[in-house]
């Protein structure tokens, strides 16, 4: 994949635009003010991007100005956004204008009018969660990642919405047009456990809203053809604002046909596994998930989009996909010639989602739309079904289906023991903590004072400090995030592993057996209510990690084994856990942000150091809806986090600043969180000034060394960025 701006605009570009094309299109730019909807840009704006195609041949550096040009030129006249009034459309793009002939207008027109915005009627936070289309008698098709907005659970069995939420689609919301067309969502029929696709029931549809057909053609055999993908895209800040108002004209979330091409399949994540998706080239943006892709040769739906990548490509799940799966096909989904279904199709996955359900399925040329489970006992029976045609079935017990790799269904037997998630071994016994100390390193590093004292979590004695061994915090009690950590690391072989021969693993520790898995619990001293539970992070649909602030190995120490097994048990309290995305504290051989203190510890050359760390909570931070113990919860999530490794030579201390941001730029999913992450080093002052939240003790401004021969040391061992002042 393209590392950098330029060569991904580069590709893109010889991917939708041969370069000969591209050299006509610019010289012929000026002359375009008889078609309407290319905007016409200025003499100075087409040298300018001519000369940006140029330097793109060559293998030059845009600039920020030539990178706008070209694409605000280029995207609205090669892959357009075209608007959908009254059920209709006008072309006036010269690469489009054959989407303007009697037979293809026809083919869009028909499906128009059975392609829907998702609504979420008083959701607190998304005025409607993306695109449905209808694909059999009162059914719809979305993206498994909209309908999990609203609905629980996956797979066909036990369904149900989410408390206080409900769904609905509008066939209309045209731009300029005030109608509205809407029918609430009665039903989650299915939440596919493979493919990011879901079914919803609603009643009301008419001839209007008739089924549009799921081809049965792979997207090699598409590859080339001239596709639909039609839809609402809402505006994504991921992506360059200015260029999305020249491609969408600053209107969004109405109903719009983005002109492009199938270019094949490819490989992306998701919901973690990878999957071979069709791959498409239209412009399309959040809120275009669920959208149905049309071949408009046929008016089928050769896709479904789910996710994209700005400048690079576009993925869909490919119809031929769905129906090889009989669930799907008995569902009632419309498709384009007799399906084929194939019995072990994605099984794994199935039997994770639904368990205890054994499916019958037939290889007749026409599969029945009625729908026989069977719930066999035990014992081996003969059932004699007539459905016309008389089918012997004999059952058994039920051979166990090997789940995909790693995952494991729920109270299942992993290499002969029962997993279990089990709370790791922890002092119950709270009086005896006794925090951070100040004065760990020899020189007194105090704790930071927070500016708005009032918005914090409270002991019974009225203290805002949360003492556990070896560390403290302090928790921000409307986030029900840490908006502090402040813990100290002795990294010392004799505290570390004070009683030789002591089981000192993860799991030793922990107490926990090979096949068990951490629970975090909460904290008994602050209410509830200023803290998330386990259940948010092991209901959240495998959206965040468990994203220790403070280390487990940084506070894993003691004089004795006991000691170092409640420190150990401690980090595991929900108050030091903030939900991250996946790689914040995992380590992938690269210096991530969890092994920031070994590169200061080396650097700096102590086994003792002082750590602070916690979220950047900001305002603007994205909602995500999960669960805690008394139902569904709005939280935050932050997208920035910061850390202050502290070290002492001698009687002289040293800081070392850090902030660490989510990069959306190649973030593939759309509404969704997951991204790469991105370190910089930060003078203290600039972190002050960014949190706005904490006042850092005057000694750690003194001790500053951002910008300094040790702090260029520690920056270049840990292959970081220095954030400007």
């Amino acid at each position: 994949m393209p590392t950098t701006p330029d060569e991904r605009l580069r590709r893109y570009l010889e991917q939708i635009v041969p370069q000969p094309t591209l050299g006509q299109m610019l010289e012929e730019q000026p002359d375009h003010e008889s078609v309407p909807a290319v905007p016409t840009a200025p003499r100075a704006q087409v040298r300018q991007a001519r000369t940006a195609v140029e330097k793109l041949a060559v293998g030059r550096e845009l600039t920020p100005a030539e990178r706008f040009t070209l694409e605000a030129i280029v995207l609205p006249d090669q892959r357009p956004a075209i608007d959908i009034v009254d059920g209709d459309f006008a072309v006036d793009h010269p690469l489009w204008s054959h989407f303007a002939g009697q037979a293809i207008r026809a083919v869009l027109r028909r499906v128009i009018t059975s392609i829907g915005r998702i609504e979420l009627p008083g959701h607190p936070t998304l005025p409607y969660g993306g695109t449905g289309f209808v694909v059999g008698p009162g059914l719809l098709m979305t993206n498994r990642h909209v309908a999990e907005i609203f609905a629980a659970g996956l797979g066909a069995a036990g369904l149900s919405f989410r408390p206080g939420l409900s769904a609905g689609v509008d066939f209309r919301r045209e731009r300029g047009r005030d109608g509205s067309l809407f029918l609430a969502v009665r039903q989650v029929v299915m939440i596919h456990p493979y493919w990011d696709m879901a079914l919803l029931r609603v009643d009301g549809l008419t001839a209007m809203q008739a089924p549009i057909p799921l081809s049965l053609r792979s997207p090699e055999e598409l590859a080339g053809r001239d596709v639909a993908v039609i839809g609402y895209p809402a505006f994504d800040p991921r992506n360059d604002a200015e260029v999305q108002h020249t491609v969408f004209g600053g209107v969004y979330n109405v109903k719009r046909l983005q002109p492009g091409k199938l270019t094949g399949s490819g490989l992306i994540a998701s919901f973690g596994k990878s999957v071979t998706a069709a791959l498409h080239d239209s412009s399309t943006l959040g809120g275009n998930s669920g959208s149905a892709v049309i071949d408009v040769a046929t008016g089928h739906v050769a896709a479904v989009h789910f996710a994209g990548h700005y400048l690079v490509t576009n993925y869909a799940v490919p119809a031929r996909e769905l129906s090889r799966d009989a669930r799907v096909v008995d569902a009632g989904v419309v498709f384009a010639a007799v399906p084929r279904p194939e019995p072990e199709v994605w099984a794994d996955w199935w039997d994770i989602a639904d368990p205890r359900e054994v499916a019958t399925t037939t290889t007749t040329a026409a599969p029945s739309r009625d729908r026989v489970t069977l719930q066999p006992d035990g014992a081996a029976s003969t059932t004699v079904i007539t459905v016309p045609l008389e089918i012997s079935v004999r059952i058994g017990t039920a051979a166990p289906v090997a789940p995909p790799p790693g995952a494991v269904a729920a109270g299942a037997v992993v290499d002969g023991a029962l997993e279990r998630a089990v709370e790791p071994t922890h002092d119950l016994d709270y009086s005896s903590r006794r925090g951070y100390d100040p004065d760990f390193l020899g020189v007194a590093v105090p704790l930071p004072k927070p500016t708005k004292p009032k918005t914090l979590a409270r002991l019974d004695d009225g203290d805002h400090v949360i003492a556990y061994h070896h560390f403290s915090l302090a928790m921000h009690k409307s986030r029900r995030l840490a908006i502090f950590t402040a813990c100290n690391l002795d990294a010392s072989p004799q505290r570390k592993r004070p009683e030789p021969g002591r089981d000192y693993t993860r799991k030793g520790l922990g107490g926990l057996g090979g096949n068990d898995t951490e629970r975090w619990f909460t904290d008994p001293r602050i209410p509830q209510i200023h803290q998330l539970p386990d259940r948010f992070f092991a209901r959240d649909q495998g959206a965040f990690d468990r994203g220790h602030l403070v280390r487990r190995e940084d506070v894993a120490w003691g004089t004795t084994y006991d000691q170092v097994r409640t420190a150990n048990g401690d980090s595991f309290h929900t108050t030091n856990c903030s939900p991250q995305v996946a790689g914040f504290n995992r380590s992938d051989g690269a210096v991530n942000w969890g092994a920031l203190e070994d590169v200061v510890q080396r650097q700096a050359g102590k086994d003792r150091l002082s750590i602070m760390a916690g979220p950047v909570l900001a305002a603007g931070d994205r909602v995500f809806t999960g669960v805690d113990d008394t139902g569904d919860v709005q939280v935050q999530i932050p997208s920035e986090y910061w850390k202050v490794v502290l070290a002492a030579d001698g009687d002289r201390l040293q800081a070392f600043a850090f902030v660490l941001e989510q990069d959306l730029a190649d973030v593939p999913l759309e509404f969704a969180v997951d991204a790469p992450w991105r370190q910089h080093m930060i003078a203290i002052r600039e972190l002050e000034a960014k949190l706005g939240t904490l006042r850092f003790p005057k000694a750690m401004h003194d001790a500053d060394q951002s910008g300094t021969e040790l702090g260029e040391a520690v920056r270049a061992s840990a292959a970081l960025d220095l954030v400007a002042s």
